[in-house]
């Protein structure tokens, strides 16, 4: 790629901007592999926001069509709250999460050691606490708020 086809993602992981949204059409060219693997799962979407994610959107979209057991997802709140989604192929249930809906914290992880795959594009510049937190890594919030790996 040339620099300016990826000078945005040099920027956003200057400046912590994490609003990269995947788009629907990519989600159904990488999902359509592995229907087989989804059939009967409970999927988790830790980073989207139910109103405007397109993952959900995909998922609630064609949750016959894998034969999906459960669908959730969270999101962080950026001002009007943290919620928590969830689907099971006929009805939808909306509940304000307890936290901030940080994927690292306590609720969401919950969500995740119950689930059987998590599903999302997680925020660009912690894809490191991500994967670690992926790996049954754990994290404690400090004074600040922040989230920090556990040793």
């Amino acid at each position: 790629m040339s620099k300016n086809r990826t000078e945005h993602l040099h920027k956003a992981k200057t400046t912590k901007n994490d609003e990269f949204y995947t788009r629907y059409a990519d989600i159904e060219k990488e999902i359509s592999h592995y229907r087989d693997q989804l059939e009967g799962k409970w999927v988790y979407s830790p980073c989207d926001d139910y109103r405007w994610s397109n993952f959900t959107k995909y998922f609630k979209d064609n949750f016959h069509h894998y034969g999906l057991k459960h669908y959730t997802s969270t999101c962080y709140d950026i001002g009007d709250g943290a919620w928590r989604y969830d689907y099971d192929g006929e009805n939808e249930t909306i509940t304000q999460l307890e936290e901030n809906g940080d994927f690292r914290s306590p609720e969401c992880t919950a969500i995740k050691d119950a689930c059987d795959i998590v599903i999302t594009n997680p925020p660009f510049s912690l894809w490191r606490d991500f994967i670690y937190w992926l790996d049954d890594g754990t994290f404690t919030k400090n004074d600040k708020g922040e989230y920090k790996r556990d040793k």
